[in-house]
Order: structure tokens, then C-alpha cells, then sequence
């Protein structure tokens, strides 16, 4: 474990970040357009035009998309605290808080139409019909405010301590991948994560991909700080929950690797992008035309269909972070047998190594303001006081902070600490059983 001085694992994290996407993006061939070109990080466009490639721009406060979104009720207030910390801590913004509703308030004219409306006025499904509203509220918000890309939160999601290096693993491993068009120069200069995209799957707690023969369309890039096979092992539930080392086998994943395959089936919204074209398109399919079953379902059926397309990451790069299991969710009707959830600060996140909400403790807080001072006090009391511009004792220094623990003391994937160990980052992505380009993504 790293012992420093107060943020500074953060600033060290996040200024070696830049080191580790330079070297990612310097040693990679990266498809461009025909009237482009990529050099040490910049581009230049057919009219002569420079510009820093967008892949930098993930280190930016927005993680380089247009705004970053919070999905929360009104009433948990305790979770937006938490989402407030985590952010901060990790030294992005939450561009604006969207209030999720309650189904009660859902006028039933309002509903809407198509099979979902039946099943979500059932008792055991109506509290989902306030999870479809909140859902359509902020694709509504996107559209309405014209934002290009939107990184969307639940207030219950965790996150990797060193997740814009994963994100920027990310970005660069999507560029190079033969399941998509080349970039276009438009999109290197512009769009971190390209634009062919209407959803991003960041965290899931299933993942199916799509039948043969598109079975074999994946991308297998390089991600030095992925959680170790064996974290990602213990996930699993026993109601196959939070299940992808088959995933993995099947895709050719090993250790410091992720895959990238089109979104077919994949479960789970705690965190996922979404563009400006895809908002639309949920908005249309989901509300304007019908609903055919509850969200989750219904936008994996929409992916089925070919209405929507976009990329799931296997293993996921977020995670919800469970405090009192099934009992923490604002979709279930609470009594003796799932009884409310008891906090933020005690809990766990499937497959998270570096888990910034169970190392946020060894962040925010310092050592003892009574014993630091201690020293100082007693020099005081003999009647020794400090001078203007003269040093301070070393008590007085600010107090040593830990960077996050391991969410599991396993061996040193890929370091022995939290560190970042940029010589261990890979040249460029693997691309393993990739379909053909411009197979429509």
C-alpha cells in the first residue's frame, strides 16, 4: 500500500493516467479516414486544422462525455451524499441530478402502451413503472438539452480507483476494434468514444451475446488495471448474477484484458452511456410506440430487435455497491423478510479490485486533530512559541493518507499497490475473433 500525503494518491493516479493513455495511444495503429492523419496525439483534419486527439479529453471533468448524470429519488439523500464524495474524490463532475419517481405518481394516463403497461400494473411490478418514468424523464433531459453523450449514474454504482485509465483503455481498445467502421476524422477529433454508438454498458449484472454466428464478434483489448480473474470469479452469485468468467474463457480474456462485444442481451443499468441519437431512440421505443416488458427487458429487446446498437465490456467497468443485499433496492416493497438498507459506508461491488467506495475511507480521512497538535500544545505550555516564517514541527504536517485498499488482498494484479506501474502497460489491444468491418457496427 501507498502511504502519502492528503489527495495526493488521487493527483498521482490521475496524472499517470495521462502517462498510461499516451503510451496505449502512441503504440497503437489507430484507423483513421483517408483526409487525416494521427501523430503524437494530435490530428490534423483536410483543411489543415490541428487538434488534440479526443481520446484526451477523458481527462477532463466529464470524463469525455457531454455531461454526467445522477438518476436518484428525491428522497435518498443519503445516496447523493455518497455519489457527491465519490465524485469529488475521483475528480469528475455530476453535471445535474435527475429526481427518479414514484410509480404512485405516475398519472395512469400516462402509461405506457403495449405489454409492459399490463405487467407494470401488476402488484409485484408496479414499483418498476416509477424506474421506466425516472428512465424517459432523463432521456427526455438529454434530448431536450441537446447533449451529444451522457455518462449516466444510478446512486447506488461503484467504481474503479483508477477508472479514467480503464475508461481510456476503453476508448483506445473500441478505436482499433474491426466490429465498426473506421474513424472518421470527425470522430478522432472529437469524440473520445467514437459516434456509431446509441448505448454504452459500462456495468451489468447479466450479459448474454448474441447467437451464432455473431457469437464470435468480440474485441479483446489490454486493461493493465482490470480486477484479477479471481475477484471476478467470487462475483458470481448462485442465481447467476454477476456471472462472465465463461464469458471470458469463451472470448480468449487472460489477465490484464477486457472484451468489448455488441450489446445484445445484457441486463443491468447502474452505470451506461448514452448519445444524443440513442436518448431519441429509447424515448420513441420506449415510451412513443410501446413497451414491451419492464425497462431492462424492454431495451434488451429493442438491441435484439437491431433498433438500438452500442457495446457492452466484459468484465463490466462499474458495479452496484450492495449494503444490505436485495434489500437495498427503492424498486421492492420492504417488510421482515427484505428489510431496508442500513447505509453507504459498509458493503461490496461484484468484480471491483480497487473499490473507490471501500477506499474512500482511507481518502477523506486524516489522523487525529488532538494528537497532531499535541506536540505544538506542549511546546505552549512551557511557554515556547513558534515564529513567523520558521519551520513547523513535523507534527504539524499535514496528515499521511492511504491510497484505496484492495477491495481483496489477491496477488499483484497488475502491481503489488494501487500505484500506477505505466512500465507494465501494454504496446496496443489484442483483437481476437473479430467479425468483419462494416458488418453495421
Amino acid at each position: 500500500m501507498i502511504v502519502t500525503k492528503g489527495r495526493q494518491p488521487l493527483v498521482i493516479a490521475a496524472l499517470a493516467g495521462v502517462v498510461v493513455f499516451l503510451l496505449l495511444l502512441s503504440k497503437t495503429a489507430v484507423p483513421t479516414a483517408s483526409s487525416s492523419s494521427v501523430a503524437q496525439g494530435k490530428v490534423v483534419t483536410h483543411d489543415g486544422h490541428v487538434s488534440t486527439d479526443a481520446i484526451s479529453d477523458i481527462q477532463n471533468r466529464t470524463l469525455g462525455f457531454g455531461a454526467i448524470l445522477l438518476l436518484s429519488l428525491p428522497t435518498r439523500s443519503d445516496r447523493q451524499d455518497a455519489m457527491s464524495l465519490l465524485a469529488s474524490e475521483t475528480n469528475f463532475t455530476i453535471t445535474d441530478t435527475i429526481p427518479g419517481v414514484f410509480s404512485k405518481d405516475v398519472d395512469e394516463k400516462a402509461y405506457p402502451p403495449g405489454p409492459g403497461r399490463e405487467k407494470m400494473a401488476t402488484e409485484r411490478y408496479f414499483p418498476y413503472l416509477g424506474s421506466w418514468r425516472s428512465h424517459m424523464n432523463l432521456f427526455r433531459y438529454i434530448v431536450d438539452n441537446n447533449i451529444e453523450s451522457a455518462l449516466v449514474l444510478e446512486d447506488d454504482v461503484d467504481w474503479d480507483f483508477h477508472l479514467r485509465t480503464q475508461l481510456s483503455a476503453f476508448a483506445v481498445g473500441l478505436r482499433q476494434s474491426p466490429l465498426r467502421r473506421p474513424y472518421t476524422a470527425d470522430e478522432i477529433a472529437n469524440y473520445p468514444y467514437g459516434a456509431d454508438w446509441d448505448m454504452l454498458h459500462f456495468a451489468a449484472s447479466k450479459i448474454h451475446t448474441a447467437p451464432a454466428p455473431r457469437d464470435k464478434a468480440r474485441t479483446v483489448y489490454n486493461d493493465p488495471f482490470r480486477a484479477p480473474t479471481s475477484v471476478v470469479k467470487d462475483a458470481c452469485t448462485d442465481r447467476g448474477w454477476f456471472c462472465f468468467i465463461e464469458l471470458m474463457k469463451d472470448a480468449g480474456v487472460d489477465e490484464g484484458r477486457r472484451a468489448i462485444v455488441p450489446t445484445f442481451d445484457t441486463v443491468g443499468l447502474s452505470a451506461f452511456a448514452v448519445s444524443l441519437r440513442g436518448a431519441k431512440r429509447l424515448l420513441y421505443y420506449l415510451s412513443y410506440k410501446e413497451l414491451v416488458d419492464t425497462l431492462d427487458l424492454s431495451i434488451s429487446d429493442a438491441f435484439q430487435k437491431g433498433h438500438l446498437r452500442g457495446w457492452t465490456v466484459i468484465p463490466p467497468i462499474m458495479a452496484e455497491w450492495k449494503t444490505n443485499g436485495i434489500g437495498d433496492s427503492d424498486l421492492k416493497i420492504f417488510d421482515d423478510k427484505f428489510p431496508k438498507g442500513q447505509g453507504n459506508s459498509v458493503g461490496s461491488s461484484a468484480a471491483m479490485h480497487w473499490s473507490m467506495r471501500a477506499g474512500i475511507k482511507s481518502t477523506i480521512e486524516g489522523g487525529s486533530y488532538w494528537e497532531e497538535e499535541e506536540t505544538s500544545w506542549k511546546m505552549a505550555s512551557q511557554g515556547i512559541s513558534g515564529v513567523a516564517g520558521a519551520s513547523s514541527p513535523a507534527s504539524l504536517a499535514a496528515p499521511a493518507v492511504a491510497a484505496p485498499a484492495a477491495a481483496k488482498p489477491v496477488a499483484a494484479v497488475p502491481a503489488a499497490n494501487p500505484g500506477i506501474p505505466v512500465a507494465a502497460v501494454p504496446a496496443a489491444p489484442v483483437v481476437a475473433n473479430a467479425a468483419a468491418p462494416g458488418d453495421g457496427f
